[in-house]
């Protein structure tokens, strides 16, 4: 092996392993001073990306934990002054109990409503002063307030907290909704009310109606109540009125029509209008125990006489020797309506044919006020001019032509460009409108008939055969094949009485025009039908007249009034307990704020659990992940610190052996010698 001076491999390849050596060293050093694996992204650059995210997600754990924590303690904080408040309810309503015993006299009556005062002003008190943190919370402004519960943003909880103050307990505030009938029976999945499916409405639910039963109010009715366990809306069905027909004095003596299946003869003597309705009302009544429906006078030849089922069952009128004109009765079948309660908001979803449910989908809260207007007659449509009425203090611009692209005839008369025309104020009245045409049909007489209508301008072909319902399906079918063009649906009324229907979902004006068919032929009325609007908003809307002059019911506008379900019952702070009668009331009234507060300590009590659930959770995520980080960056003393002695070995063997490669050299002098 040859002998070198200038180069010393051996002391190279020892000083090599000493530094090897010492690197080891430092790093363990490092790892057991500092209790990480991981020190510098040198050490292991995944692993620190890794738990870099792990420790962004414990702090955020760690900090929603906290967050969940100050979520109870303000529950606790709303829960503790409730409590006090329903120990004030129940000693007022030990006054108000008091009170309403004869025993009491005037002066005793007096000093029970000093008492009374007192306790309600602190109820009042301790309802806009309770604050956590500085928040109000029970005067009712501490809704849909969020709680960060979580790492990402969105992972929130909602809380609201219903008001407490004096104005709000003691009144009820149900949603109502009331739906329109549009002759068509409902099926399964048509309807969705707070996330639960409908069923049909069947036939076998009204043993009352003599024809098109699962298309009555009383059907739909049945159906939504056989699932209002689920929903928490009661669905009860109204009185269906059926309006009159304009009545020219005849002499008719032994005239027949039918109501119901019920045949009714009336005799009239032609010598006024007044005197004919009379006789026609009296005759209908003689008979309202087999039909079920009581008739009234209208006051005018034009209103006719109108019919009531006071249950709400259809009301199907059909002509036999005497007419409309002569009777003051409109023949068709009439549907009634159904008006949907709740103690909570109502949330109305459904397929594409919700319209067989009469409904409109949304959601409508507990003030929402929700109302129809009368279709106009057929052939009477009338546009909004300037300043006509307005809503809740804002005056309703014109109707415009241009509002309405869907139309063929009478644009500014649509139910279109009348919604739109209320629409463009509804920022500053809050009620909007929609639209809606339906066009009931007219009494058909079975013929076989190759012929020819019009509707919207569009010619249809029908061929008929003679068989009335077989007609009537014949007419829906050739409609129904161009309502891409006409925009317009037509479905079967049922009977020959009803004819056939024709809606436009978009409330487009309807215009029917016969050509080689007739209207009796074809089950349709001939003319332009205008639509109805619907007007919705989250509180109560009043309608007064405008500047014009012009009458409500000839523009297609509802009548002047307030709309809506409002507040019902007596608030807190009007009860009066120096009377017997004041006290009575002002126990129903205590009962309604004692319902109501617990109603809200129950809500609140719910969310302490939910949010114990939720640090619960939370809790269990922060410990896994922080075993999940520990096992990527912490260091192992174990294994480290034999690192540690191994490295301290060979760092004093590489020392040494150091010392003797650097001696090497020394043997090559014994050659010079």
């Amino acid at each position: 092996m040859p002998s070198y001076i200038n180069t010393n491999i051996s002391s190279l390849q020892a000083q090599l392993n000493l530094s090897n050596s010492q690197s080891s060293l430092a790093t363990s050093l490092q790892r057991l001073s500092s209790g990480l694996r991981i020190n510098s992204a040198a050490d292991d650059a995944a692993g620190l990306a890794i738990a870099t995210r792990m420790t962004s997600q414990i702090n955020g754990l760690t900090q929603a934990t906290r967050n969940a924590n100050d979520a109870i303690s303000l529950a606790q904080t709303a829960g503790g002054a409730l409590s006090g408040i329903t120990n004030m309810l129940q000693s007022l309503r030990n006054l108000a109990v008091q009170s309403a015993n004869s025993t009491n006299t005037a002066t005793d009556r007096a000093a029970i409503q000093q008492q009374a005062t007192a306790l309600v002003a602190e109820i009042q008190r301790t309802a806009t002063t309770t604050q956590f943190n500085g928040l109000n919370l029970l005067d009712g402004t501490y809704t849909n307030q969020s709680f960060q519960v979580g790492t990402a943003a969105g992972q929130t909880i909602a809380v609201s907290i219903g008001s407490a103050t004096t104005d709000k307990l003691g009144s009820s505030t149900p949603s109502a909704l009331t739906a329109t009938n549009n002759g068509t029976a409902m099926s399964q999945g048509d309807l969705v009310i707070n996330g639960i499916s409908v069923g049909g409405s069947l036939a076998s639910y009204d043993t009352s109606s003599t024809t098109s039963q699962a298309s009555s109010a009383i059907s739909k009715a049945a159906a939504i109540n056989a699932v209002s366990a689920q929903t928490g809306v009661t669905a009860k069905v109204d009185a269906n009125i059926a309006e009159g027909a304009a009545m020219v004095p005849a002499a008719v003596a032994g005239g027949t029509f039918t109501i119901n299946n019920v045949s009714i003869t009336a005799t009239t003597g032609g010598t006024s209008a007044s005197a004919d309705r009379g006789a026609v009302i009296a005759a209908i009544n003689a008979a309202s125990g087999q039909t079920g429906v009581v008739a009234t006078d209208s006051g005018t030849s034009a209103g006719g006489v109108i019919l009531t089922a006071a249950d709400g069952r259809n009301i199907n009128v059909s002509m036999g020797t005497m007419t409309s004109a002569a009777s003051g009765l409109v023949a068709q079948v009439s549907y009634g309506t159904y008006t949907l309660t709740s103690q909570s908001a109502i949330n109305i979803s459904g397929s594409t044919t919700i319209a067989n449910s009469g409904l409109a989908a949304g959601t409508y809260s507990t003030q929402t006020a929700y109302a129809t207007t009368t279709q106009l007659a057929v052939g009477s449509g009338a546009a909004f001019t300037a300043n006509d009425f307005s809503i809740n203090g804002i005056m309703v611009g014109a109707s415009l032509a241009s509002s309405d692209t869907a139309s063929t005839i009478s644009q500014g008369a649509s139910a279109i460009a009348k919604a739109a025309a209320v629409n463009a104020v509804s920022s500053q009245t809050g009620v909007t409108a929609t639209a809606s045409t339906l066009v009931q049909g007219t009494a058909q007489t079975a013929t076989a008939i190759a012929g020819t209508i019009a509707i919207n301008g569009v010619s249809i072909a029908i061929t008929t055969t003679g068989v009335a319902s077989s007609d009537r399906s014949a007419v829906v079918n050739a409609i129904n094949a161009v309502s891409g063009q006409t925009g317009v649906t037509a479905t079967d009324g049922g009977s020959s009485a009803a004819g056939v229907q024709l809606h436009a979902a978009d409330g487009r004006n309807v215009n029917v025009s016969m050509g080689t068919m007739t209207s009796a032929a074809s089950g349709l009325q001939a003319g332009v039908n205008y639509g109805t609007l619907t007007l919705s908003s989250a509180s109560q809307f009043t309608i007064a007249a405008g500047t014009t002059g012009n009458a409500m019911a000839a523009i297609g506008m509802l009548d002047v009034g307030t709309y809506g379900v409002g507040q019902t019952g007596q608030s807190l702070n009007s009860i009066n307990l120096s009377t017997a009668a004041g006290a009575t009331n002002a126990i129903t009234a205590i009962d309604n704020a004692i319902n109501s507060v617990n109603s809200t300590q129950a809500t609140l009590g719910a969310i302490q659990n939910r949010f114990t659930q939720t640090i619960s959770t939370l809790q269990s995520t922060t410990l896994n992940l922080s075993a999940a980080r520990s096992r990527i960056q912490d260091t192992d003393f174990a294994a480290e610190t034999a690192n540690m002695t191994k490295a301290q070995i060979l760092q004093q063997a590489g020392t040494a052996m150091l010392a003797q490669a650097n001696q090497l050299p020394n043997t090559v002098l014994s050659l010079l010698k």
